[in-house]
């Protein structure tokens, strides 16, 4: 079992079978559960870094049992661990279509962010990026190749799902003996510049190609009932089509 010397608690934080949701209330990552070893999906912010390690300790999971990292996309708020785990022999997947931007960070802010400094409660979540490490992310330039139909040998074996648009090589995973949809930033459930939770939502302006976003739910159709887990906001639990209705 692994330990820490300032042990940090980690409440119950299962959101479906064998998941569980970290980060804050404005940025989610996740841990899924195999037979014997843990699938990461998304890695946060730098600062996550601790309940990762403090879950494994109070679950009986040391760092070797980390079999993955999955990347749904290559945004700093979803990389920010990436490195730590990169660095423990830990296999971290993503997209081709967003290496460039896995390699480039830390980054200059992009023009919507910047737009947008005036809101309140986005102006907050930019302070709590700045405070949980967002400008020490660190680049990674070789990682495992997502492609479109994969279904991956990591413990829980998620099939990919590709859906552009938020950026280039966005994914979706889907987890389907276990009706899990981890959807990244393809849908969310909490307006990032509001901050208010509700149905599930394009991040529209925070898109980088808002019309290719939206054409991308169609790959999502059909997949029946799902507890859809986002990259900011809540769970939802529904048929996926209803969702996507509510998205478009």
């Amino acid at each position: 079992m692994s330990s820490t010397s300032n042990r940090i608690h980690v409440p119950d934080r299962k959101v479906a079978e064998g998941v569980y949701r970290f980060g804050t209330r404005r940025i989610n990552w996740y841990i899924l559960e195999g037979d014997e070893e843990v699938t990461i999906i998304d890695a946060g912010l730098p600062a996550h870094w601790p309940q990762l390690v403090a879950w494994l300790d109070e679950n009986g999971y040391e760092l070797d049992d980390v079999a993955a990292l999955v990347l749904t996309h290559a945004d700093v708020d979803h990389v920010g661990f990436a490195k730590t785990l990169a660095s423990q022999n830990v296999s971290v997947y993503c997209h081709p279509d967003d290496l460039p931007l896995l390699r480039s960070h830390p980054q200059s802010p992009p023009r919507w962010y910047l737009r947008n400094l005036w809101r309140p409660r986005f102006f907050a979540y930019v302070l709590e990026m700045f405070r949980d490490g967002v400008r020490s992310v660190e680049p990674l330039a070789d990682v495992d190749l997502l492609s479109e139909g994969d279904v991956l040998s990591v413990p829980g074996e998620p099939r990919v799902i590709f859906a552009p648009g938020h950026t280039p090589g966005s994914c979706v995973l889907f987890v389907e003996d276990r009706e899990i949809l981890f959807c990244g930033d393809v849908l969310a459930t909490r307006d990032i510049f509001t901050q208010k939770e509700g149905d599930p939502q394009l991040l529209g302006a925070a898109d980088e190609d808002p019309e290719e976003a939206e054409a991308s739910l169609a790959r999502l159709e059909g997949l029946g009932s799902v507890t859809l887990l986002p990259g900011h906001g809540n769970p939802w639990y529904g048929d996926i089509d209803t969702a996507l209705a509510l998205a478009r």
